[in-house]
């Protein structure tokens, strides 16, 4: 985002307005777009594939939410603002990033949009993926898959007629029928735990910890244990297709 080479890091005269070599080292430079906040920024070949698994799992969040920005820049310099001043230095992009995802997420869960809650849960592992931070980035993916499981979505307000709506759905903010499992996402826990060469048993025990600590106040109608075993069939014993 700085205008810098990603190849050599040499600052560019110009932004570039289409991909090309660097001016520098002849390296190719890519042009692309982020999905978490759409920020066009300059890439490797290596970045531009990740960015484009990115992008995969953002087209496969839940079939009802639609294809936006989570973040907006508006909220991202007023969360730079309120970084800057608590850390006493200017923060990184991705201190702000993360910390305005963790607000967020909050503020969903709170008022039981488990849907929009999942969103930011996959854009929470996405960030750690980026970062390189692998089995941080497994957990949090194993998660999303949890809340896909039992069907976390944003209870409607109101009714075709306008009264507000009075069900366990609205109440809780899950519909086992919307239940389902994002190939996208099970297809890059796939890639990450052979990455990590962890054994179902390794991966079960991040995928209890993760869901144990952040959802165990959701009372969702199928418990980790219970997710765990169709979650595991596609991770194991189905991994080289969703692969």
């Amino acid at each position: 985002m700085d205008g810098a080479c990603p190849h050599c890091g040499g600052e560019l005269p110009v932004w570039p307005t289409r991909s090309g070599p660097c001016s520098f080292c002849e390296g190719e430079i890519l042009v692309r777009t982020r999905p978490l906040d759409r920020e066009r920024v300059l890439v490797t070949e290596p970045e531009a594939e990740a960015l484009e698994a990115e992008w995969e799992l953002y087209r496969d969040r839940g079939g009802n939410s639609p294809l936006r920005p989570l973040l907006n820049e508006d909220e991202l310099e007023a969360e730079r603002a309120s970084l800057r001043i608590r850390f006493a230095r200017e923060p990184e992009q991705f201190d702000v990033a993360s910390s305005l995802i963790s607000h967020r997420a909050f503020e969903h869960m709170r008022r039981l949009e488990l849907g929009s809650y999942r969103d930011f849960g996959l854009a929470r592992a996405s960030l750690l993926d980026q970062q390189g931070r692998l089995a941080e980035a497994l957990a949090g993916y194993l998660g999303v898959c949890f809340l896909d499981l039992n069907g976390a979505r944003n209870p409607p307000q109101r009714g075709p007629n306008g009264a507000p709506v009075r069900s366990a759905e609205a109440v809780n903010g899950f519909c086992l029928d919307q239940a389902f499992l994002a190939p996208p996402v099970v297809a890059r826990c796939v890639q990450i735990i052979a990455v990590l060469d962890q054994d179902e048993e390794a991966v079960r025990a991040s995928y209890d910890a993760f869901c144990e600590r952040h959802y165990q106040t959701l009372r969702a109608p199928r418990r980790p244990h219970e997710a765990w075993p169709m979650l595991a069939d596609v991770l194991f014993e189905e991994g080289g297709a969703a692969a």
